[in-house]
């Protein structure tokens, strides 16, 4: 799941705010993992929802996801860059004002 976390991540930075489904298509990975992977980057603040209508949304990454991609493309990975920032002692969204 770490690796579809990040795919994501560079597919919203490079292509802007996206459905789910378009995601899904996208990257030709099983629906059920993309839902799922939206919703704990929803839960971590690294992408939130831009339109919302029923169950139908609409995410762009946020500032915070924008920094954890960054801090993961330089560290080599997503659970490197995890590390890294809770051993600074911020969570990930608490670097959105930084």
């Amino acid at each position: 799941m770490p690796g579809l976390l990040v795919e994501i991540l560079e597919y919203l930075e490079r292509e802007g705010p996206q459905a789910p489904g378009d995601v899904v298509a996208a990257l030709r990975a099983p629906r059920y993992r993309v839902l799922a992977a939206f919703h704990c980057l929803e839960e971590l603040g690294l992408a939130v929802p831009l339109y919302s209508r029923g169950s139908y949304r609409i995410y762009q990454i946020s500032e915070a996801g924008r920094q954890l991609l960054r801090q993961a493309q330089e560290q080599g990975g997503l659970a490197l860059a995890l590390q890294s920032a809770l051993e600074q002692g911020r969570p990930p969204e608490a670097e959105v004002g930084a």
